[in-house]
């Protein structure tokens, strides 16, 4: 035993002589506290940001209120230093203060925020926040903070986020499931109900600030969004006259993006303006063979090419007024239109169960895709004297026009004329949305309240389709198509209810549960067919989110929440695209919605020291899932539409983490691994298999405000109800330099400078058929862009807007 404590002492020793001169730290390091309050309704404020800096504004140190206001953080010497405090929809706070060994505590006491836009003396803070950041319920991705997006869309700013894949096409999943919605600052947009995609590529990054991923909604949001919910944040000025101009150069697109605000007294106006051209080219090889008895009974090869241009613009203005800190009353008027034609040329050859081409032509299709739309909000915000209380009342109002036309000429190899198409596709679509949410305090402490909500939503849809087509090769004459001809008239209602109530504890736990009760009411006919279908439904959509915040860094969370997905207008529309003859695509009028149940478990470390930490298991169980089903007909032609034929479930793991590794050097990544089941008894299919992903975010600064990025992304093979789609990587590098003089930055991005295409191949099998797609996305681009400020800082916008965020798909082109 002697010996054994000799030796004991000698390795505590050894520990102890190695961590002294390492340590640069204090034994006993000086702590500063204090609680944060709002001024008008001496409630205390939760997640309120609070900064050390030293006299050069740079942070040292990074914490946030916790439920009663209060803070606390470490400062490792002693001297003067400058406390900042900020939150979203309160006024900047910056304090002086000297902490010395005579009094290692400084306490603030209660320190007072004051709510509204206007900010008088604000705080230049040269630090950065995490890039991730964790709070209740959602992932908070700070884009602003990444350089790589500069010059960009949001199409790349989410490609980046935690959760969230972005793949070649532009299609957004999160764990691997693209039934998610996208909200822009609290708001749904019609632009984003037309197409998810192109509203992305409508939006400059320049003018995000963050990105909330919402993976378990509460009963505050529609029932719509199976995955998930997705709040994109813009930036929003705070100084009496403040903007930028964006200029973008490259090979793939071009942009010019000027944002401007404006801020007097109680007037707070911000426009952004977004004119954008960008270049898509695909190259898609398919192979597919019929199968009779298991034995190959034809084949078609084609070889598509797709090389499209597509300009667009947006403009948007929001305008606030703040009479008093009670009283918020808002409106925003969101624009848009563009050009997204779907031109094409294909080369098909069919062959015999023997091998033998017994055909060959060509395809090719000039389209015409013109779209445009408008949006306007109207809200107002009422708090109250009691802490905590507050009214919120909105009104939406969406039309847009969709147009999709396509002119497909088929010839044979000497280039004469076989047969011509023409397809008429006009689409009008109206929305009105009516929205109330009250929020009740039970405590005088504001930790408990009730919340419950109405809203109704009116839209309806028209589509004019008008098909032509040739007869005996004659191309010139047209004769119309009467079966595939008609006005297809939709509508759509539907009525919702919510309430639930928020509980908080001081010993850290807190607890969301609530329920949602959805009607929808949906009715269309084909006028002239006089094919009419008429479905109504109630949906009880329950959700539940226990906390406990374990320490001021970790905390636990679990929750469980039901959804629906109910079908757009464009799953719905029965008009038949067969621009590609051997590939059709039509709708289906009588689809029905989804039904998802997903729980979540999920540990969050979030440290004073660069250091974040997210681990979640989730698993998700969909039944009467919206499956793409693929069914082959007798002459080998492929016929793709929506259907209610399958379930799926999906069980995973989630892992996400920011650090830094060295100061000036970040890192942030995020890692998926899942299992995914695909059951159909219908079509007597069967389908599992395991899937992850990867990608990694690494930035460092340079001297002389020079800094560099490299990102990756890697998505392994993912199984579908028919088949799987296969790996791909993406992968970008980028550079800026900043002139703080001049509030000028210059930077310079390359995505896939090694390699021109991205590829991803698509398999589909079913009893009758084998289908292998193999696509290839033109990836390699040089973007340089130039980015001028004026003003000052920019801020998120804040005010609750409309969320309508109901309806499962998308257009995927007429």
């Amino acid at each position: 035993m002697k010996i054994s404590y000799q030796c004991l002492c000698l390795v505590f020793l050894s520990v102890a002589l190695f961590i002294k001169p390492v340590s640069a730290q204090p034994v006993n390091p000086f702590l500063v506290k204090g609680i944060v309050t709002d001024s008008s309704t001496k409630r205390s404020i939760e997640f309120a940001t609070i900064s050390i800096l030293d006299l050069d504004h740079k942070v040292l140190a990074l914490t946030y209120s916790d439920e009663n206001g209060f803070f606390k953080s470490i400062v490792v010497s002693p001297g003067v230093y400058l406390l900042n405090i900020s939150l979203v929809g309160y006024g900047q706070k910056s304090l002086p203060f000297s902490i010395n060994p005579e009094k290692p505590v400084f306490d603030f006491g209660r320190l007072l925020l004051k709510p509204g836009a206007n900010e008088l003396n604000t705080v230049t803070i040269t630090g950065t926040k995490q890039l991730v950041e964790q709070q209740p319920g959602m992932l908070i991705y700070n884009a602003e903070k990444d350089i790589s997006n500069s010059g960009g869309t949001a199409a790349d700013v989410l490609r980046k986020a935690p959760i969230l894949n972005v793949d070649a096409a532009g299609n957004v999943t999160m764990r691997g499931n693209a039934n998610l919605r996208i909200l822009i600052n609290g708001k749904y947009s019609g632009q984003m109900a037309r197409s998810p995609g192109d509203a992305l590529n409508m939006m400059p990054a320049g003018s995000i600030k963050s990105v909330e991923i919402i993976t378990s909604p509460s009963a505050r949001y529609d029932a719509e969004g199976a995955a998930g919910v997705i709040n994109i944040i813009t930036k929003k000025g705070q100084k009496n006259l403040s903007g930028t101009m964006e200029l973008v150069a490259g090979n793939l697109e071009q942009a010019i993006n000027p944002r401007l605000s404006v801020n007097r007294d109680k007037w707070n106006i911000n426009s952004t303006l977004h004119l954008h051209r960008f270049r898509s080219k695909e190259l898609t090889i398919l192979e597919r063979t019929t199968l009779e008895n298991g034995q190959a009974a034809g084949k078609l090869f084609q070889e598509t090419t797709s090389d499209n241009t597509n300009p667009h613009s947006s403009g948007d203005v929001q305008i606030e007024f703040t009479p008093d800190s009670l009283n918020l009353f808002n409106f925003s008027l969101n624009g848009w239109l563009g050009k997204w034609p779907q031109d094409k040329e294909q080369t098909n050859q069919k062959y015999s169960p023997n091998g033998y081409l017994i055909d060959v032509f060509q395809q090719r299709a000039q389209t015409d895709a013109p779209s445009k739309g408008i949006d306007v909000n109207l809200g107002y915000t009422r708090k109250f004297k009691k802490p905590g209380e507050e009214l919120y009342l909105m009104m939406q109002h969406n039309r847009s026009v969709d147009v999709f036309n396509y002119n497909s000429l088929q010839t044979n190899i000497e280039q004469i004329p076989l047969y011509r198409e023409l397809n008429y596709n006009r689409t009008n679509s109206n929305e009105w949305t009516f929205q109330s949410d009250y929020i009740l305090p039970l405590a005088e402490s504001g930790k408990h309240a009730l919340e419950s909500g109405l809203k109704a939503i009116l839209r309806n849809g028209r589509t004019v389709y008008d098909v032509k087509e040739s007869v005996n090769g004659q191309t010139e004459v047209m004769v119309p198509v009467l079966s595939r001809s008609d006005v297809f008239n939709f509508n759509q209602n539907v009525l919702a209810a919510y309430s639930q109530i928020k509980l908080k504890w001081s010993s850290g736990w807190a607890l969301h549960a609530g329920a949602r009760m959805e009607g929808t009411f949906i009715e269309g006919i084909q006028r002239d067919l006089g094919n009419s279908f008429e479905n109504n439904f109630w949906n009880f959509v329950p959700s539940a989110t226990i906390f406990k915040k374990i320490n001021t860094n970790n905390n636990l969370t679990l929750s469980f929440t039901k959804r629906i997905s109910r079908p757009s207008l464009w799953d719905l529309n029965p008009n038949i695209n067969s621009q590609d003859p051997n590939n059709i695509t039509t709708g289906n009028p009588n689809l029905r919605p989804e039904e998802v149940n997903q729980a979540e478990l999920t540990y969050a470390l979030q440290s004073d020291k660069d250091l974040f930490l997210n681990f979640s298991l989730f698993g998700r169980k969909t039944n009467n899932s919206i499956e793409t089903i693929v069914k082959i007909s007798e002459n080998g032609v492929a016929t793709s539409t929506m259907q209610n034929l399958a379930s799926n479930a999906q069980y995973g793991i989630n892992f996400s983490t920011s650090l830094a590794l060295l100061p000036g050097w970040k890192i942030n990544s995020n890692a998926n691994v899942r299992y995914a089941k695909y059951r159909s008894g219908a079509l007597d299919i069967s389908n599992d298999g395991m899937a992850w992903g990867i990608n990694l975010n690494s930035s460092v600064k340079l001297p002389d405000h020079y800094s560099v990025q490299f990102y990756g992304d890697y998505d392994a093979k993912s199984v579908t109800l028919q088949g799987f789609e296969s790996s791909w990587f993406y992968y970008s590098f980028s550079a800026k330099k900043e002139i703080p003089a001049k509030k000028l930055t210059i930077s310079l991005t390359t995505v896939s400078p090694f390699g021109s295409y991205l590829s991803r191949s698509e398999i589909v099998r079913a009893y009758d058929f084998e289908s292998t797609s193999h696509n290839r996305y033109l990836m390699r681009s040089f973007r340089l862009s130039l980015n001028w400020e004026f003003g000052d800082l920019f801020k998120p916008t804040n005010t609750r807007k409309i969320s309508n965020d109901d309806q499962k798909n998308t257009k995927t082109g007429g």
